[in-house]
């Protein structure tokens, strides 16, 4: 649990956590628990990763998370401290070129999204990147922020790739 408290400054930043589906930690022992149940995860490092930034000469941290939560479904967030830098298309760029040609997810045939429409910034990425809406739900989750609208998006595996 090395990147506890990395993890815990952005879980516990509001703007962070804004879209999120639970509010900004208080407690480190929150933390603790969401990178438990990440680590134990059987997608962890097969399609769930840690985004680590290393400055020159020094020691790299953990700035986000990126990755198929649940085998299907993606969901990432970055440490405000390195939003408007790229560095999440960056590391998009690598999982996408990376998870179509992972033989453990050959079975994978889409990816989808669940997304707050107010996340102008998160479907702006998620767009870029090919992924087109399917469908809109109002009052589909109710979170700190009370009931909240889902924009359905989805990108389908590159027809190159298909088995």
């Amino acid at each position: 649990m090395s990147d506890l408290d990395d993890f815990h400054l952005f879980f516990s930043d509001a703007d962070v956590m804004r879209y999120w589906s639970g509010p900004p930690h208080t407690e480190l022992s929150q933390t603790e628990k969401y990178l438990r149940n990440m680590v134990d995860s059987t997608w962890n490092g097969k399609c769930d990763f840690v985004i680590e930034y290393s400055p020159p000469l020094a020691v790299p941290r953990a700035v986000g998370k990126l990755g198929l939560w649940d085998g299907r479904e993606i969901g990432f967030m970055l440490n405000r401290a390195f939003w408007g830098k790229g560095l999440m298309k960056e590391a998009m760029e690598q999982f996408f070129g990376g998870i179509w040609s992972n033989k453990e997810m050959q079975a994978l045939e889409e990816i989808v999204a669940d997304v707050d429409p107010r996340n102008s910034a998160c479907i702006g990425l998620l767009r870029s990147f090919g992924f087109k809406e399917t469908g809109y739900r109002a009052q589909a989750w109710e979170t700190h922020l009370g009931w909240c609208d889902s924009l359905d998006l989805v990108l389908k595996r590159p027809s190159e790739l298909k088995q």
